[in-house]
């Protein structure tokens, strides 16, 4: 396996490859460990869509997020974030702790819409209040593709996601303390994370 596909872009095998040796990535950051740099080869911010390899590098990234071992959720910084099965334990843990970071100062609309989802199904979420929930981590939420063609965000209870990826929570002391190393390896703090911040 090379790490670098045709036309010098990286593949999305390396980029899984670093999400299981690290645990984490951002998707993109001009400072922390992130996905983007791993496919560019280089780090820094700034727009990649004009560069004229931008289709490989969403391509590649687009098959790194889908990998059957990566979970994204906006874990560090609020930031889309590829975490490693190695930590889904964990991350299960912190996001159905329902702490006060999590519930305090949540909108009456973003309350309904996690009872309901809490009752099981998904539902297509635009607007504020799943945004709200994908922020606090209240929420597994994906980017699908529609019928139309079209990106879309579907929202399910971490308990709808665990069972069907077998995932079972740890202690969630213990799972804070496990991603606030692994943020620490990529080159981050703790405060970058949401029960910190």
């Amino acid at each position: 396996m090379t790490a670098r596909s045709s036309g010098g872009v990286g593949s999305a095998r390396t980029v899984v490859a670093k999400v299981r040796a690290l645990g984490l990535l951002l998707l993109q950051d001009a400072k922390l460990a992130s996905a983007l740099t791993v496919v560019r080869g280089v780090s820094g911010g700034g727009s990649w869509w004009s560069l004229p390899e931008a289709d490989a590098i969403y391509a590649a990234l687009e098959r790194a997020t889908d990998d059957k071992d990566v979970l994204v959720a906006k874990l560090v910084a609020g930031k889309v974030t590829l975490i490693h099965r190695a930590l889904w334990p964990a991350v299960l843990a912190v996001a159905t702790a329902r702490e006060p970071w999590q519930l305090r100062g949540l909108s009456a609309a973003a309350r309904r819409m996690l009872a309901g989802l809490d009752e099981g199904g998904s539902i297509e979420a635009a607007g504020a209040p799943g945004k709200e929930l994908d922020r606090r981590l209240l929420v597994h939420a994906a980017t699908v593709h529609a019928p139309s063609g079209k990106h879309v965000t579907r929202l399910e209870s971490w308990q709808s996601w665990a069972a069907r990826e077998g995932c079972v929570a740890i202690d969630v002391g213990t799972a804070k303390q496990e991603l606030e190393a692994t943020v620490t390896r990529i080159g981050g703090t703790r405060s970058l994370l949401p029960w910190a911040a």
